[in-house]
Order: C-alpha cells, then structure tokens, then sequence
C-alpha cells in the first residue's frame, strides 16, 4: 500500500526519482520493477505496479461494452498507457513528455501515495487541488453512507 506525500524534481531528462519508501513496496510486493503510467484524474499522472495495475484492467473488462463512454474511458486511459520496465540504479523512472504536458508537470513534482496506486502531480497543481477541495471533516460526512 501507498501513503504519503513527497516532493522531488525532473531533471532534464525528464527523470524523476520514486521515493524509497515507495520502491520498497513495490520490490516487497513481488511485482518485478513494471510499473504502468497514464493519465489520471484531476490534471495528475497514475503510476501502478503490476499487479494493481492488472487488477484494474480485470475491473475495466467488466465495463459494457455497448456503452460508449465506457468505450471511450478505456480508449482515453489505455491509449496513454507507459509500460515502465523499472527505475535506473538511482531509482528515476522517465514521464514521457506528452504525459508531462497533459498534466502541466514542469520541474517540480509532488509525489501522493494513494493505496494501490501513486499519484504525480505538477507541485503547482496539487497547491491549486488543495486550496479547493472541501475540507476532510465535509468529504468524510458526504461520503459517510458509502461504508
């Protein structure tokens, strides 16, 4: 699992490392290094490992295929899909600069670990998310009949 929040840099190689704490969740998981990156939600990057990631394209095989937002969906995150075969002895993976442009990730990033999955977010972007969204106490009680 995934938790946390940290900040680091793309150098210009479009490298940027993967935090540690982060790497050894992955290697403890037994996944290999393949990680898979795509565009997320709300102007960020999805990067998965292997497993998660497998366990979400078994959920999106579920989705009807009459439906065309459905198709479109896969078609829109699938078509973005980086396969990643590890990270460099310093632990760097390289974002593709077409992702990095579609979520507006310049230099400095902000890495969010959110259970299965890790979130990057241009710094300046996840500022903006944060200053917006409702306050945990408000999303806790909107959410409260979903458990």
């Amino acid at each position: 699992m995934f938790t946390g929040q940290f900040n680091c840099v793309i150098d210009d190689k479009n490298r940027m490392a993967i935090p540690s704490a982060m790497r050894k969740r992955i290697e403890t998981k037994g996944d290999g290094k393949d990680l898979y990156l795509t565009i997320g939600l709300e102007k960020c990057l999805f990067l998965y490992p292997g497993n998660e990631f497998d366990e979400l394209v078994n959920k999106m095989k579920q989705l009807p295929l009459a439906n065309k937002k459905a198709r479109d969906f896969q078609r829109l995150f699938f078509s973005s899909v980086q396969t990643l075969h590890g990270w460099d002895s310093q632990g760097r993976i390289v974002i593709p600069q077409k992702l990095r442009e579609q979520v507006k990730i310049e230099k400095e990033v902000t890495i969010v670990g959110i259970m299965g999955r890790i979130e990057l977010w241009s710094s300046f972007e996840w500022a903006n998310y944060n200053d917006n969204v409702d306050t945990f106490e408000d999303i806790a009680d909107d959410i409260k009949n979903i458990f």
